[in-house]
């Protein structure tokens, strides 16, 4: 696995004192279980902090690695007004952007079998999962606004996680997406626990 240093090296937490989420550094106690810069440790939610600690101390959890590779991945939502301008398919890859999908966590988890599973985590708001509802004809401007963008978003993610599934396959790894409901079922008290902000 090539780690993505380049990434951590630029793409900086926000530790502003106007952001609404937590972000920062997270100081990794098990040193010898990180692969990677251990002074490039990024959470970017109290959800990814909580995450963090439960690899760190969990001896289920052999190594780990926070935001550690960059998949492309084909934007679709990229290239859509060209398309409509050109009268091209919009659902041609040939007609998306190429980008750069940097997925939250990695690691090797040690089963109750001994065996052991290399996971690709990608952890989520459980909204973001769901597919939006158009507004009727009539809604609002807001509204129509509000449903492209998230359309967007979905539909962006869709092609991300479409992407990090056949890499996975091609290296024999699996991947998941971990919403808040998946970390309080797997991580227990680690998720109550929470970051100190702007540290």
């Amino acid at each position: 696995m090539e780690l993505n240093q380049n990434y951590h090296n630029w793409h900086k937490p926000n530790k502003s004192e106007t952001s609404r989420t937590f972000q920062g550094y997270y100081n990794v106690t098990n040193k010898d279980k990180y692969i990677g810069d251990l002074s490039t440790v990024i959470y970017r939610s109290s959800w990814e902090y909580a995450f963090l600690r439960w690899c760190d101390f969990s001896p289920s959890i052999l190594k780990f690695s926070s935001e550690p590779i960059r998949v492309p991945y084909r934007d679709p939502t990229s290239t859509l007004e060209e398309c409509a301008k050109f009268g091209l398919n919009p659902k041609d890859p040939r007609n998306m952007k190429e980008r750069g999908y940097n997925v939250d966590f990695w690691m090797q988890l040690q089963k109750p079998d001994g065996s052991i599973e290399k996971m690709f985590i990608e952890i989520k708001p459980k909204n973001k999962l769901i597919k939006p509802v158009p507004p009727s004809k009539d809604a609002p401007l807001k509204l129509q606004k509000k449903f492209v963008l998230e359309a967007k978003e979905y539909l962006v993610n869709e092609a991300k996680w479409t992407a990090m599934n056949e890499y996975c396959k091609k290296i024999g790894a699996s991947f998941y997406v971990f919403t808040e409901d998946t970390l309080q079922k797997i991580i227990g008290n680690f998720f109550l626990e929470k970051p100190p902000q702007n540290k």
